[in-house]
């Protein structure tokens, strides 16, 4: 029991997310996390019993392999959005510098990245895309239109042609929806906003 109970603690405790380091894993795994599950649960619960022959099939992963990393890229800078909103409030005077240092963690996680087979050129034309974003956010964004951006990137590139998945839009972006609010209510709890503020903004 004794062993166990550090276990459990980090479970039902976890660590506060007070360092720059500790705030990019935590996008990065919550990203991707959001970006494979949502893609693979969607294909799996539409196809039934034929996707355990769908997933064996090379042009369904290559398909799922570009949905799941571009929806990945578009859920990474939403859930920075959605972490400067927190932080905002701990950048007092130093508001205008928030951006570059949200740009900056959403380059280095990018850049870290292997690049996918559909994206030669890697993840080089996101960054300027992301600025220009960053440029137009009310601050706090909703965490609700975070998640509608990042689901349209999802139903977008899902590896079911157009015909079938028409009507399941509410589906997808439901999931979605479901898995930014439940990364939302982790931050609130876990980010330590002044620490991580004195550290990106230095």
């Amino acid at each position: 029991m004794r062993r166990l109970w550090p276990l459990l603690k980090a479970r039902l405790r976890p660590a506060p997310i007070d360092t720059a380091a500790a705030l990019r894993a935590f996008i990065e795994e919550r990203a991707a996390l959001i970006a494979q599950k949502c893609a693979i649960d969607y294909v799996r619960g539409k196809t039934g019993l034929a996707s355990y022959a769908l997933f064996t099939e090379k042009p369904f992963l290559a398909a799922l392999d570009v949905c799941q990393w571009e929806t990945f890229a578009v859920v990474l800078g939403d859930l920075l959005i959605l972490a400067g909103g927190y932080l905002r409030p701990q950048a007092a005077g130093a508001e205008a510098r928030l951006p570059d240092a949200l740009l900056g963690l959403y380059k280095a996680i990018l850049e870290s990245m292997p690049a996918p087979q559909h994206r030669a050129e890697g993840w080089s034309d996101l960054p300027e895309a992301f600025a220009q974003r960053l440029k137009h956010v009310a601050w706090p964004a909703r965490t609700l239109d975070l998640a509608d951006h990042s689901a349209k990137r999802l139903f977008d590139t899902l590896p079911i042609h157009i015909s079938m998945r028409k009507l399941d839009e509410e589906v997808v972006y439901g999931a979605v929806r479901f898995r930014m609010v439940a990364v939302n209510q982790e931050m609130e709890r876990r980010l330590s906003t002044a620490d991580l503020a004195r550290q990106l903004l230095a």
